[in-house]
């Protein structure tokens, strides 16, 4: 799987986090397989289009939240991981409220 970000942003979101090549890469894998239950979850108007082709629009902020939790959770602190999941639903949640 493909983040849309490069190499440069992915190694300093990793140092940030103070996390290993390690926990990068378990970040990465988590990151995948999180997207990969909401593939199989996916609704039948949606089950003819690959995975790719559904994270593939991903865009740079959605993946910068998801590597935060993962990468948080990695690195141990998994109170401000929640934290983080929670305001990003309320934020979510607020965003459509207001769009209705």
């Amino acid at each position: 799987m493909i983040l849309p970000i490069d190499e440069a942003t992915l190694a300093s979101w990793s140092a940030l986090l103070g996390l290993t090549e390690e926990q990068t890469a378990a970040t990465l894998a988590d990151i995948e397989q999180t997207l990969r239950v909401g593939y199989d979850n996916r609704p039948e108007e949606l089950r003819d289009v690959s995975f790719e082709q559904l994270t593939g629009d991903m865009d740079a902020d959605e993946a910068a939240l998801m590597f935060l939790i993962s990468g948080l959770r990695q690195a141990g602190h998994p109170e401000a991981a929640y934290a983080v999941e929670v305001r990003g639903i309320f934020a979510t949640l607020r965003s459509l409220q207001q769009t209705s």
